[in-house]
């Protein structure tokens, strides 16, 4: 649904001199995506456990990437909207 509802949604970024952009939505599965990986790094290393790896340490469930791509979703939405109530007053 995230795909259907933000398919015509580009961000635009830039490294160095250069412009790129992608959309909107493989950026949120991405950003979802490595901070599941960083979350099993951070498990593994003992910052926290589930009560599936009490035993021994497994892999965070994947489920857990649409978790996360939640989050990116609302806190952009949030950050954006906050932006331009901003404009708004200001301008």
């Amino acid at each position: 649904m995230v795909i259907v509802v933000f398919c015509k949604s580009w961000v635009t970024y830039k490294i160095g001199d250069s412009f790129y952009r992608m959309p909107i939505a493989l950026s949120f599965i991405l950003i979802g995506f490595f901070i599941w990986v960083a979350e099993n790094i951070a498990t593994y290393l003992g910052a926290w456990q589930y009560p599936n790896q009490t035993d021994a340490w497994s892999l965070v469930h994947l489920g857990k990437v649409s978790s996360w791509l939640l989050l990116v979703i609302v806190s952009f939405l949030i950050v954006a909207t906050l932006k331009q109530v901003k404009d708004e007053r200001v301008g």
